[in-house]
């Protein structure tokens, strides 16, 4: 079986958290995702969405972000969001990595701009892809498709995997 987070592309897309999210929760809630395509979607509308899911008792909010559209160093990273200030129209990052950096308050513009940037591999035919990833060749050498040591192999890892591009963005877990 093949580590999903330990190779590649490395870590999870929104489709699979949000996968995660259902294996893990009753049928009472429901599980919702959404790219921030900034061609389809506004900053209002972002807005929107997380500021009624963080108002509903019956309800919570993933974002998927680019670190470094917030100054951070690394690239793309999950988090909860936990609060809106309207006063200075910022959300509350409730990172999970807080030995790295603590919660942080976003201006809605900023998080706009974070959420709505690319991923490499956000769409791919998981598990099944992962498995063409083989440890080994038929010679027995290392695959390094596998355990990419350089950018040119990292990038037909991906190849082989059929991944495609897509926003990163938010999920929304509800109760029915």
């Amino acid at each position: 079986h093949v580590d999903g987070i330990f190779k590649p592309p490395y870590g999870l897309n929104m489709a699979q958290v949000a996968d995660l999210l259902r294996c893990h929760t009753s049928d009472e809630w429901e599980v919702t995702v959404h790219e921030v395509d900034p061609s389809k979607t506004t900053l209002s509308k972002m807005r929107f969405d997380l500021t009624a899911a963080l108002i509903d008792p019956d309800a919570r909010v993933m974002i998927n972000y680019h670190r470094q559209g917030l100054g951070q160093v690394g690239a793309g990273h999950f988090s909860p969001l936990g609060s809106y200030h309207p006063p200075t129209d910022s959300f509350l990052i409730m990172d999970v990595a807080k030995y790295k950096y603590p919660p942080v308050w976003v201006g809605a513009a900023t998080l706009f701009s974070s959420l709505s940037t690319l991923e490499n591999c956000a769409h791919y035919d998981y598990p099944k892809a992962q498995e063409r990833l083989v440890d080994n060749k038929s010679d027995g050498s290392t695959n390094h498709l596998f355990n990419p040591l350089t950018a040119d192999e990292y990038v037909q890892s991906l190849n082989v995997l059929g991944c495609e591009a897509g926003y990163r963005g938010y999920v929304i877990l509800k109760k029915k």
